[in-house]
C-alpha cells in the first residue's frame, strides 16, 4: 500500500516525495504501535507523520484519540493513510480536519493546501460471482501459490486482453484476495500476489460458479480437449467411470465442433457419442494433466446430487495444499 502510494505522490504530487519507516517508534503507546505502521514523509518540503491502518480502521473518535496520544510525542502534521475510504468516512474526516492520503488519489492535506478527493458519487457494484475472467485469475493464483505477475504478463498467461486482465486483477483486489506492490522500470507497475492459504480459497470460493456453458454430443473430438466430468473425478477417486467419454473445451472452440455435433436425441441415447463440454473459459490454461482442475471440476459436477461424488470430491480437495478444514 505505501509503495502504491509513494509512487502516486512522485507522479502527480512531488517527485521527491519520500517515505521512510518512523526511528524511535517506541517512544509511542503500545496500542498506537498494534494498530498502525508509523512512517515519516516529507512532500513539498514539509514532514509529517504518515500512520497506516494495520487492519480494519477505527472509528472517527477512536481515531481522534489516537491521534491525541500521538501529538504527545510528535510535534509536526499527522496524516491518516488508507488503502480504500468510502465516502461517508471521507466526509467525516475533512469535516473534522483530519488530513489523511488514499493510494488511489484521494488526499485531504490542508496543511499543504491539497484537496484531491473524488467529486461524483461513487457507485462500485458490488460482486456477487466471479466474471468468467476474474475466475479464471483467481484459479491461476489458486494453483500458483507464490505467483508475483502485472496485467501485462498475466494477459499472456490466460490467452485475453490487457484490459480485462487488469479487470479482474482489480475485482480480486477490492475483495482483499489479492494485494500488490509496485515495481518495474518506473517503479509504477503494480505487481500482484495474493494473500495466504487456506484464506485465499475460501474466501474467494464463495464467488466461483460453475464454468459449465452446455453440454453436447458429438461423434469425434476435433478440437484440443480435457477429459471432464465423471470420467475426470473416475481418474482421481474411486467412482466408477461413465458409460461415455467426458470432455471439456473452451466456448472458443464450439465453431469448428458444430458439424460434428449430434442432435438427435434418439441416436444420444442409444449410441456411445463423446460428452463434450463447453467451458466458459479454457480449461486446458488450468491444468497440468490431461484432466480438467479439481476446483472447476468439482463445480462442474455439483448439479449431481449424489452423495458419493460429494464425498469424492471433498476427499480430493482436502489433499491439497490450499485446502484446509
Amino acid at each position: 500500500m505505501i509503495n502504491a502510494l509513494l509512487a502516486y505522490l512522485k507522479e502527480n504530487i512531488d517527485d521527491k516525495v519520500s517515505i521512510n519507516v518512523l526511528d524511535g517508534k517506541d517512544r509511542f503507546p503500545l496500542i498506537i504501535l498494534e494498530l498502525y505502521d508509523l512512517y515519516q514523509m516529507k512532500i513539498l518540503d514539509e514532514t509529517c507523520l504518515l500512520i497506516g491502518i494495520i487492519n480494519k480502521a477505527p472509528g472517527l473518535d477512536e481515531i481522534k484519540k489516537h491521534i491525541k496520544l500521538l501529538r504527545k510525542n510528535y510535534d509536526g502534521p499527522i496524516v491518516l493513510s488508507f488503502k480504500s475510504i468510502t465516502s461517508f468516512r471521507r466526509k467525516s474526516l475533512i469535516g473534522n480536519r483530519i488530513p489523511f492520503v488514499v493510494s488511489d488519489g484521494q488526499m485531504y492535506l490542508p496543511f499543504l493546501g491539497l484537496d484531491l478527493k473524488r467529486i461524483a458519487k461513487e457507485h462500485i457494484e458490488p460482486i456477487e460471482k466471479f466474471t468468467n475472467s476474474t475466475q479464471l485469475t483467481y484459479l491461476y493464483f489458486l494453483y500458483n501459490k507464490n505467483l508475483q505477475i502485472h496485467g501485462k504478463d498475466l494477459a499472456k498467461k490466460i490467452n485475453v486482453s490487457h484490459m480485462t486482465a487488469s479487470r479482474a486483477l482489480n475485482e480480486l483486489y477490492m475483495l482483499n484476495l489479492l494485494t500488490y506492490d509496485t515495481g518495474g522500470e518506473n517503479g509504477r507497475t503494480k505487481i500482484y500476489k495474493r494473500i495466504d492459504d487456506p484464506e485465499f480459497y475460501f474466501r474467494g470460493k464463495e464467488y466461483i460458479r460453475n464454468p459449465l456453458s452446455q453440454t453436447v454430443y458429438v461423434e469425434e473430438v476435433t478440437v484440443d480437449c480435457l477429459v471432464a466430468g465423471l470420467e475426470a473425478l473416475s481418474m482421481i477417486s474411486m467412482i466408477n467411470p461413465p458409460k461415455r467419454p467426458v470432455r471439456a473445451t473452451s466456448k472458443q472452440n464450439v465453431k469448428a465442433i458444430n458439424k460434428h455435433i449430434v442432435k438427435n436425441r434418439d441416436r444420444i441415447a442409444d449410441q456411445n457419442f463423446v460428452e463434450l463440454q463447453i467451458w466458459n473459459y479454457d480449461p486446458k490454461i488450468l491444468s497440468e494433466n490431461n484432466y480438467v482442475d479439481i476446483v472447476s471440476l468439482a463445480l462442474s459436477v455439483s448439479d449431481f446430487n449424489d452423495e458419493r461424488i460429494d464425498q469424492a470430491i471433498e476427499e480430493r480437495l482436502k489433499g491439497e495444499l490450499w485446502y484446509t478444514e
